[in-house]
């Protein structure tokens, strides 16, 4: 049997954790963690598949944005997808203008999508 891929997903709505740790868990060895600092030094620490990335982070020191900045300033070439309840449109200039600098970036998905549409989308960039 193949090993599972290891995925690392950032929420800070423990809800949401919940739902992606039991949509994700029969597919991929899956992390879920719901502060920055936790997504970046696991990040830095483990070697991941794929980290998926919610935007808006509250009450945290940095949003998903950061966190993926971080993850590739780090030098980190992991796969990177947001998977948010903001569209693209939506977002503030700065963070576009932010989002355009990072280079791993496989898809920005915006809430809610189905368990499996997304297991899809993360096996079609990880193999």
């Amino acid at each position: 049997m193949d090993e599972k891929k290891r995925v690392m997903a950032l929420d800070d709505q423990k809800s949401m954790q919940n739902i992606l740790t039991f949509a994700l868990k029969k597919d991929f060895d899956v992390t879920v963690v719901g502060k920055a600092h936790d997504a970046v030094e696991k990040a830095r620490n483990s070697d991941f598949d794929f980290i998926l990335l919610d935007i808006t982070l509250d009450n945290d020191i940095s949003d998903g944005i950061g966190v993926a900045q971080q993850i590739q300033d780090a030098g980190i070439n992991t796969p990177v997808a947001f998977l948010s309840s903001m569209t693209p449109e939506t977002l503030a200039n700065d963070q576009k203008e932010r989002v355009k600098t990072l280079k791993n970036i496989r898809f920005y998905q915006t809430k809610p999508i189905a368990p499996l549409d997304l297991i899809k989308k993360i096996k079609d960039v990880t193999g």
